[in-house]
Order: structure tokens, then sequence, then C-alpha cells
């Protein structure tokens, strides 16, 4: 957050559309605390809750899932401004809609601003761990390596149904406890990931059923990985997904199938209404944004939302690894990046797909030395290099894995020896996959970066398992795991439309009346993205600096420069995000960078002084954006938005191939965002975009006459 003149005071955030939920126990505040904070529920019933309240957590989740606990007890004594967009212990950010269920479930409970929440509540004791009141002995090597010759006797049990011998006396008395450990994470949690990471449940489904699929070519079983790992549910892929991805007009634009209303969209409700199955992996754990009314609907569009940029982060991926003249850590970092910059995945995700990719391709060595540290491994990474001076994550994890390879001590020694018996096992039972042979053919002392990485995590989840069972504690507390960043003040939290009052506001406390700011939708035609996103410029305004008095003349002065009857692009289009003015510029303007198939970038750009608006300037870059991202060359739009800064540009909807753009009476209902073909358009030429108010009678019949031909 950028400092604020000192004129103006701190501001908490204010969070629309959650309600306070009752305390059940009142913490020892103040009789005046008392009253701000009765105040504070009753106006937060009709408007929201001040983010700048403080979040408590409650003994409910002090005895729920570990999951649970670990990420309420990150937010207990925070403000709700310090815990939203933070990365919490599950490796995703917390989002308004985590916050909420939080509450609702009585996970969490607010106090006033500056209310201390005292200490973390005690979980109800358990009288069956054994040795509860002792300490938990602290991390360490040996153990790891002992934990590690578990994870080997499980993965061979549950894949072969033998048993492994487990030479170590050590290893065979920690027997019991990953059993415990494991057992509740398999079947239909899939949260149990085995030594070798490809027998985990969901990249062994790839390899028998993606990998070597003899009716696509290597590209399309490549861009299928990304589909797949979209939701990571089994059912749904192979009974929705696949008949569509068999079609061979499936691969000539993978990306439009996924389109709201499109044929994906369509399957995976088909399969959702008539099985009723879940549609996302549990471990996933996401709460998918509210953007359509019907539950269902939101869950798929989260779905096809998601995997459109992920079919975008694999097409740049593709062509990053097939790039000979990269060495394995350049097309890492490359496509890590890549990941991590698309918006709504991170590091986490670059993790995951990053190992998907390691495994399709073992002759690559993307993760032979190096490799993403995730947020799960990082306590445990910290507490076996105590005393190492690492300058980051992964300085650290290259350090871990050469102590790995080169320790002699009898625990690391049964290791290696029980990995050789177990590998040569497991080669035999799947010696029609080439992959699994591949990664089942360890070389000694030659434990690669990702395996490590991996087995991290499960060794933190492990730690936890041993502390609640056999020692009676929440968790094992130095592998808990931080917040990694606070969150940045974002618009998108904190905006929000209200459907009764037609009304796009926040609540940016810069008084104690925590006024409401609106941005009416009727101001601009009754257009509901335009209202949000005028709504969402003015948060930024103000969190720069700016006075109410400044926002508010903002607002006046970018709603004047509305033009009805423009075309638009689908309200839940990227363009939205990405095509965003820059008011700070000395020559405002909209600028965004566009990457073509070969992986080439350039810019593209449009301007508050040739469009002549605010508003103007960013719909002309979103039907731009929209248009270069269909495939359209750079000097075909700039040709475009020239004639669109003109007032002569015929309808986008005519306006060549893979074009999205909508007129504003469309945008506001999804079903409206489905496109015509051009074969439509063609039958129908008469339907164009409206003109604008400077068009003439005669460039207007000349227009009409373009699309007819």
């Amino acid at each position: 957050e950028p400092p604020r003149p000192a004129s103006l005071p701190r501001p908490a955030i204010a969070c629309f559309g959650m309600a306070a939920p009752k305390a059940t126990t009142k913490p020892p505040v103040s009789s005046k605390l008392a009253a701000k904070q009765k105040a504070l529920q009753k106006r937060a019933k009709g408007a929201g809750l001040d983010a700048s309240v403080v979040l408590k957590c409650t003994e409910k989740a002090a005895n729920a899932a570990l999951l649970i606990w670990q990420r309420c007890q990150a937010c207990h004594g925070s403000t709700v401004r310090d815990v939203l967009g933070s990365i919490l212990g599950d490796g995703n950010r917390y989002s308004m809609a985590d916050l909420r269920y939080d509450i609702k479930l009585g996970r969490l409970e607010t106090l006033p601003a500056g209310s201390s929440a005292g200490d973390l509540p005690k979980p109800k004791p358990r009288p069956d761990a054994p040795l509860a009141g002792k300490p938990l002995p602290p991390a360490s090597l040996d153990e790891f390596f002992l934990f590690l010759q578990g994870q080997l006797r499980m993965e061979l049990r549950e894949h072969t149904g033998e048993t492994l011998a487990l030479p170590n006396k050590d290893a065979e008395k920690m027997w019991p406890d990953i059993e415990a450990f494991v057992t509740p994470n398999l079947g239909a949690t899939e949260r149990w990931v085995p030594y070798h990471t490809i027998l985990g449940v969901h990249e062994l489904f790839l390899v028998q059923s993606v990998h070597d699929r003899k009716e696509w070519n290597e590209k399309q079983r490549f861009l299928a990985i990304f589909v797949f790992r979209s939701h990571c549910k089994r059912d749904l892929f192979l009974e929705a997904q696949l008949p569509v991805m068999l079609g061979k007009s499936f691969w000539d634009d993978p990306i439009k199938a996924f389109e709201p209303n499109g044929v994906m969209e369509e399957a995976i409700l088909k399969y959702r209404k008539k099985t009723g199955k879940p549609l996302i992996t549990s471990c996933f754990r996401i709460i998918p944004p509210r953007v359509l009314k019907d539950d269902d609907r939101n869950l798929v569009r989260s779905i096809t939302d998601r995997t459109m940029k992920l079919i975008e982060v694999a097409e740049h991926a593709w062509g990053v690894l097939k790039d000979k003249s990269k060495t394995p850590a350049q097309k890492m970092a490359a496509i890590s990046t890549k990941i991590q910059d698309a918006n709504g995945l991170g590091e986490t995700w670059a993790k995951m797909l990053i190992v998907c990719i390691d495994l399709a391709y073992p002759n690559e060595q993307l993760l032979e030395s190096q490799c993403d540290v995730g947020t799960g491994a990082a306590p445990p990474l910290r507490c076996l290099t105590q005393g190492g001076n690492h300058p980051t994550k992964q300085k650290a994890l290259e350090a871990l894995l050469k102590a790995m390879n080169a320790a002699t001590s009898p625990h690391a020694k049964s290791f290696w020896r029980t990995l050789q018996e177990q590998e040569s096992r497991i080669r035999s039972h799947f010696k029609r996959y080439r992959l699994v042979q591949a990664q089942a053919s360890t070389k000694e002392r030659r434990m690669s970066a990702v395996t490590l990485q991996v087995q991290l995590c499960e060794y933190r989840q492990f730690r936890h398992s041993i502390a609640r069972l056999k020692y009676g504690l929440p968790d094992d507390e130095t592998m808990r795991v931080e917040a990694e960043s606070k969150t940045r003040l974002c618009a998108q939290n904190f905006v929000e439309f209200d459907e009764k009052k037609k009304v796009a506001s926040f609540m940016y406390p810069g008084d104690e009346k925590q006024t409401v700011f609106e941005v009416p939708a009727k101001s601009v035609g009754g257009n509901q993205a335009v209202a949000t996103r005028i709504a969402a410029m003015c948060f930024d305004r103000y969190r720069a600096g700016d006075s109410w008095e400044q926002v508010r003349k903002l607002r006046d002065e970018v709603v004047t420069g509305y033009r009805p009857g423009g075309e638009d692009v689908p309200d839940d289009s990227e363009a939205w995000q990405v095509c965003r003015i820059q008011l700070s510029h000395s020559s405002p303007l909209v600028s965004f960078q566009v990457e073509t198939k070969e992986g080439k970038r350039f810019p593209f750009q449009t301007t508050l002084g040739a469009a002549g608006s605010i508003l103007e300037a960013e719909r002309i870059a979103r039907l731009c954006w929209q248009r270069l991202s269909a495939g359209a060359t750079k000097d075909a739009v700039l040709q475009y938005r020239n004639s669109l800064y003109k007032g002569t540009a015929p309808s986008a909807l005519a306006g060549g191939k893979g074009s999205k753009a909508q007129k504003p009476s469309d945008a506001r209902t999804p079903a409206a965002s489905t496109q015509r073909s051009e074969k439509a358009l063609a039958a129908a030429p008469g339907k164009r975009a409206r003109p604008t108010k400077d068009a003439d009678a005669s460039a207007v019949a000349k227009r009409a006459r373009k699309v007819k031909a």
C-alpha cells in the first residue's frame, strides 16, 4: 500500500456483503468498545463488514480438520485487511468467499477494531493420545529417512498388494504412525502423495488415460494434461470432457470449446445434473467466485474459465519445452514465470504443473537439480536446514538435497537399500508404462529435487498427524505455514454490485462514518460491468491518496464520457482485467502486452487523447485485446483501432474469425455472450453494431455494404 498524505487517516478496508456474526463469547472489552461493536454489527447487517475489525479463532476451528484449524489460526488476531489475499496453509490465497464461509460456520468471530484476540483457543483434550503432556521431539534428517521408508512400503502395498520388509527396526516402529497418517487420505479424499510422484492418484491417471492415448498427437496430449489439472476429477474427464476432446473440431480451437455457454460447459453441466458428483478434487479447497446465480453453473464457469487460462499457459509452455536453445533451468524458469503471471494461478500451481511436465518428459530433466519450493514444503525445509545461511528457499532445497544424497547414517543407508528393492518390484508391476519405469529407476544417492520437495510436503503433514494422534497437540508448531504475503488492497475484493439497488459500491473507510461510495448503473445506461469498472477505478484512486472529493469528481467526469451504443466484450472476458487506464501517466493510456503463437511479445495501447474519454479508451482497448487474442495481426487491429477512434469501425461481430465482442445490451446476461458464427452473420448482414454519435448516414450505409460483402 503506498503511503498516504498525513492529512488523511489510514483507512481500514470495508468488505461488502458480509454480515458480522454474533460472538459466542464476549471478549473482555470496555463498555465503549462494546457499544462500538454493537453499532458495527448493526451496520454490518445492511452494508458489509468493516475490515479493520479483528478476527478471532474459535474453539470450533481448533477442533476442526487440520487444514481448517491452520488457516483460522493464521487469521487469529489479524484484521480482515491483513488476511484477505494472504497465502495460507494450503497454498491458496485466502479470499472473501473463504472468510464469509469461516464466519458463517462459526470458526471465526469478529472483534472491534483495535481489540486483542487473546490467546489461541486450545483444542479439546484427546484422551486417546498415548503421549499427551510429553514434548514432541523435533524433526530431524534421520526421522525424515525413516518416514520415507514407510512411504515406500505404503506405496507398494497400495499398488501391488505386496508387503515390503523394513530391515530398519526404527522404520518398522514408525510404521503404525505412517498408517494412521496415510489411511484417512486414501480413496475419495485423494490427498496422499506416494514416494514416486507418478504413482499418485492424479499422476497415474494421466499416465494411463492421456500420455499413451493414440488418438492424439504429442502436443494434444500435452494440452490435455492442463485440461485435466484444472479440476483433477477422473470421472469428469472421462465421462464429460473426453467425448468432446476426441472430436476433431475440438483441437482446431480448444479454448473456444471452454467459452461461456460453449460445448464443454454444457457437457459438464449435463454430467453434474446426471451424476451429482463433485466437479473439483477436494485437494484444491477452492471456493469459486460468484459470477452466476445458479450454484452449479457458477462452479462450472469457474472450471471452464480456469481451463482457458491453463490452455493458454500450456500453449506457451509447449513452445518453451521444444526450444532446443534453452537449458533445463531456463525452460523451468520460463514456464514457472508464465504460470505465476496468469491471473488466479500462482506459486503452488506453478509447482504442480511443472511436476506434471517433468513426469511426462523425464529426459528434459527440468527438476533434476532445481525446483520451485511450494508453500507446504517451506516449514520442513526450514527445520531440516537449521543453521544454514541460505538466501532463498531454492538455495536451501539445493543444500538439503546435497545433504540427503551424501548422508551415511544407518537410517540413510537403510533407506537406499529399501528404495532399490521397492523400485525393482514397482517396475515389474508396471511393465506397460514407460513413464513409471523411468521414475522408478533412481540411481543410488541421486534423489531428485522434485521428489525431495514433494516428500517434504508429506513429511510436514505427517508431523502434524503424530502431534495430534500421539501427543494430543493441535499440530506441530514448527511446521506451521505462515502467510507469505499480506494482501494488496485490491478493488475486486471490495467492489460489489447490488442487484436490488443497481449500483456498484464499496466502503473504504476514510472516516468513522464508513461512507459507502456508489456508482449507479443508470448513469452508464444500465451497464453493470461499466459501473463496476468505474467503482474499481475510484477505489484505486482513493488508495493512491486522492481525497473523497477528488474521487467523486473523477467518477462524475468518467460517467460524462460514457457513450451508449458502442459494442463491447462479454462481462466475463479477461479483457476487463487487462485493459485498464493508467491515469498517473502524463498522457493517460491503456497499455498491454500481446504474445504471439511463436512466443514473441509486442505492446499495444489506446490513449485518452485519441479515444476522447476514459471509458472509450478502455472499451476500444478491450475490443482490440479480444481480436488480438483471437489471432488477428497487429497491423489489422491497428487499423481497426484507428477506425474505432474515428467512429467508423464495422461491427466487431462481423469483424473476423474468433471475434467475441458483443453489444452492451447483451453483455448483462450470460447466455447472450454466445457469439454467432460467420455464416450466421452473412445470413443477417443488416444486424451490426450501432453507430457512434458522430457517424453520418453515408458512413453507416458504407459499413452495411461491407458487412453484407
